[in-house]
């Protein structure tokens, strides 16, 4: 699958609308350069000191005073209307409309709700293409910030103040993003990973979702759920149809079919997450999941059982 990170390749329609009004900004601001340096150099030229000549003096003209006030308050309100515009087009009211996904922020994880289909994940969002989404972003914990450069926006996620973002997608891929506001100890490794996808792709990973995860056929599976309970793994997180007590670190229903551990930081395979398992703060420093004390046995069955969850 093909991955973006550019403000140049933009994936939605309102990052194209922010990216045409960047360009025109730029062409106006370009086009105003060239005739200011081009006077000067003119001025310089058709005005040098020469001896025995001096430049004919002149102390007011009204009609040219008009002409350079009148062209760049003409240029400004241009550029306002463009701005406006685009801002309108971009971020329209949300009035009394549902959102689409809910992105709650944590340190250092991302907790994703889509309401409407009653399915909770973490870390990889799911997107479909070509429908106008509302997003809503909220933080648990301290100031976040959630930033895709393809979408073109950079949004504020603030404790108490939930924000919104509209967005349209128009090319399919995995866009990959950040935490772009520096949210303490583990910020460098607050990853987002976006695939979007056609509707009936995202239709069936939804589906999917929804089923709560079946007991792992591994060996040493069943033996990684007994583990599971016995280290209060089950205080934490969730596993729908299993185990649900866990709300504040991520949902591990179907974790065994995601691409990657804690936030986008190692590819998901079993070495990885065995090491993940073993001693967390050596994968992502300051991360508030404990060293539970595992021996390496219960490492491999508890790996077994996280991998078979899909």
């Amino acid at each position: 699958m093909d991955y973006f990170t550019s403000v140049l390749t933009p994936a939605t329609k309102e990052a194209s609308d922010i990216l045409s009004s960047f360009y025109i900004v730029v062409g106006v601001a370009a086009f105003i350069f060239v005739i200011v340096a081009g006077l000067v150099v003119y001025a310089l030229i058709r005005f040098r000191r020469r001896k025995g000549r001096e430049p004919k003096q002149f102390s007011e003209n009204v009609r040219l005073e008009v002409l350079w006030i009148s062209i760049p308050l003409l240029i400004v309100i241009g550029l306002f209307i463009v701005a406006v515009r685009i801002m309108y087009l971009v971020n329209p009211p949300v009035l009394g409309n549902k959102p689409d996904l809910t992105v709650v922020a944590h340190q250092w994880w991302w907790e994703l709700h889509y309401p409407q289909a009653g399915v909770t994940a973490a870390n990889e969002i799911h997107l479909p293409l070509g429908k106008h989404l509302l997003l809503r972003f909220e933080s648990a914990d301290v100031i976040h910030g959630f930033w895709v450069p393809s979408f073109g926006q950079k949004i504020d996620v603030i404790p108490g103040h939930p924000n919104h973002m509209w967005l349209t997608i128009t090319h399919p891929g995995l866009y990959l993003g950040t935490c772009n506001s520096f949210c303490g100890m583990g910020h460098a490794h607050m990853g987002i990973r976006v695939f979007a996808e056609s509707p009936e792709d995202f239709n069936a990973w939804l589906a999917h979702q929804r089923q709560p995860a079946l007991p792992p056929a591994a060996v040493g599976a069943a033996k990684g759920a007994e583990v599971f309970k016995e280290k209060n793994c089950v205080n934490c997180h969730s596993i729908a149809g299993l185990m649900t007590r866990g709300r504040v670190a991520p949902d591990l229903t179907h974790v065994g079919s995601r691409t990657t551990l804690a936030a986008g930081t190692l590819p998901n395979t079993p070495e990885n997450l065995a090491k993940w398992l073993k001693n967390p703060q050596s994968v992502k420093t300051g991360v508030l999941m404990p060293d539970i004390g595992l021996n390496t046995d219960q490492v491999q069955y508890l790996t077994a059982y996280l991998e078979g969850s899909k």
